[in-house]
């Protein structure tokens, strides 16, 4: 069944304003889709349609629609037509749970390929955030790894080979390094210390992402520590920018005798 085009109010459009034209359009296609109006799956109205109901030119409704598939709002079906995306899931980062772990909990399917399994010596900065020697052995793994069937995720991991011998020889398209150190090496992981940061995707990344376009990402880089304390994975995690992005909860500083929390949540599409 062909999905009906949405209707859209775009009178609300202020052309004195500073604000760009463009961006007052994404904007208010966005409050729609937050506000429940647009749905998963909906059609938005053509470039000409929405240009002609704003009294805007045609570029400007090709801005506002990039500027939505840029923030992954929005989804282009050649030569059929722009649709609402899906929501994105909530994965929660302190949770330290592992990628196949947190879309399996979600009900969602994750799978991973392959891109590298094997051991190697240890180079020199992975061998000091594990606090290992120089040349010391190393299993590395990298994998592109899949939320149902888009690929939203590039990740290396370098685990210590005396740690975790023989896990260069599991199948790591579908099973979790975490749910393996667990279940076979005896590992309890306690925690990890990890920084945060924007970049943009070099063509390596873009090509194995499978797109053409230059997108933002997120970089998360960091050590996993066992319950003893012992660091037991270093990874560098390269997540798409237009299938992620963050939640945070946070409260307003306390006396130090209070206990403050903050969340931080990873939602994916």
């Amino acid at each position: 069944m062909q999905a009906q085009t949405k209707t859209l109010k775009l009178s609300s459009l202020d052309k004195d304003s500073p604000v760009p034209l463009y961006y007052q359009l994404a904007e208010l296609i966005r409050e729609s889709i937050l506000a429940g109006n647009l749905r998963p799956g909906d059609r938005l109205p053509g470039e000409r349609e929405m240009s002609e109901q704003a009294g805007i030119s045609r570029m400007t409704a090709r801005q506002a629609l990039s500027y939505l598939v840029r923030e992954g709002l929005v989804t282009v079906r050649p030569g059929v037509g722009t649709f609402v995306a899906e929501p994105k899931r909530t994965h929660p980062v302190l949770h330290l749970l592992g990628f196949t772990e947190e879309v399996l909990r979600q009900g969602g399917r994750a799978h991973s390929r392959v891109l590298e399994q094997r051991v190697i010596d240890a180079p020199p900065y992975v061998a000091a955030m594990l606090g290992m020697s120089d040349g010391e052995a190393v299993i590395k793994v990298t994998r592109l790894r899949y939320a149902n069937d888009d690929p939203i995720l590039l990740e290396t991991t370098y685990v210590p080979q005396a740690l975790c011998p023989g896990l260069e020889d599991y199948d790591l398209s579908n099973s979790s390094i975490y749910g393996l150190m667990e279940s076979r090496y005896g590992l309890t992981i306690a925690g990890a210390h990890q920084t945060i940061e924007a970049s943009v995707a070099n063509e390596y990344e873009l090509e194995q992402f499978g797109l053409a376009r230059p997108i933002g990402v997120i970089v998360m880089e960091g050590v996993t520590y066992s319950e003893d304390g012992k660091a037991v994975e270093y990874s560098k995690a390269i997540y798409r920018g237009d299938r992620v992005k963050f939640e945070l909860q946070s409260e307003r500083a306390r006396p130090a005798s209070d206990k403050t929390t903050a969340v931080v949540s990873l939602l994916v599409e």
